[in-house]
């Protein structure tokens, strides 16, 4: 025969269930005291990695009123790089990349577009052909948009000029100094980016042995090179004061 269970007298028998599920819940929360001691050690561990891991603001005293930051670290931010630029360019001279009046080159540090000499000056002349400005315009579009210093470099074939100019020399400048003008012509383009530099016939791509040849050799190269400090890059070339730092070019 069981043993009943003895109550106080006068006790009803729910209190003894009572008790002990009040007992259960003491010793439970005891528990969670003991689990949430912290170290200190591995507290401040922890809250380092994540201070690096989300950016955790500090407060710092400063004179200077806050300026705004990207919500993505600068620090994550790929560099303006060749391949950028090549694929702008690939983008905005297509047709003319298939009809082969362009042709392209990228380097380590540089993007070099050829112009071919038949579709951009008459033979010694350093006048721009009408078919030639549509697709300068497009080569614009594509200077405004990328950072880096931009140089137009001339060159010819082998063969003595006549006429106004007194060598290639002369002939090769001028026709870069032309391009450099039209460029800078919309007033959209930093004038302190660009170059204009001739190479006479010193620098052939090819050797002057057959009129093909010297037909390749006469050329204008835009050389966009690819910049140091891309984030320094404006669209506008604006001073101070809000006003264009280059004189008003002829529109014709």
């Amino acid at each position: 025969m069981g043993k009943k269970c003895e109550c106080p007298k006068g006790a009803p028998l729910w209190m003894v269930t009572f008790g002990d599920l009040m007992s259960l819940l003491l010793c439970f929360f005891v528990l969670l005291l003991s689990f949430s001691t912290t170290d200190p050690a591995m507290y401040k561990e922890v809250s380092g990695s994540l201070e690096k891991a989300f950016g955790v603001q500090r407060e710092d005293i400063t004179l200077d009123i806050p300026k705004g930051i990207d919500i993505v670290s600068r620090d994550f931010n790929p560099p303006f790089s060749v391949d950028i630029i090549l694929e702008k360019i690939k983008s905005a001279v297509k047709l003319e990349l298939i009809k082969g009046e362009i042709d392209v080159e990228a380097l380590s540090d540089r993007v070099i577009l050829r112009l071919k000499d038949e579709i951009t000056f008459a033979p010694g002349s350093d006048k721009l052909l009408a078919r030639s400005k549509p697709m300068l315009d497009k080569i614009r579009g594509i200077i405004e948009t990328v950072p880096g210093d931009i140089s137009v470099q001339g060159y010819t074939d082998d063969t003595p000029v006549s006429g106004p100019f007194e060598s290639n020399w002369h002939l090769s400048a001028s026709r870069a100094a032309t391009v450099v003008a039209y460029l800078l012509r919309r007033h959209t383009i930093d004038p302190e980016r660009m170059v204009a530099v001739g190479y006479g016939d010193t620098r052939p791509l090819v050797p002057n042995d057959t009129p093909e040849h010297r037909a390749r050799n006469r050329r204008v190269e835009i050389v966009i090179m690819q910049p140091n400090n891309p984030d320094d890059f404006q669209t506008k070339p604006l001073d101070n004061r809000g006003v264009l730092k280059q004189e008003p070019l002829p529109m014709d």
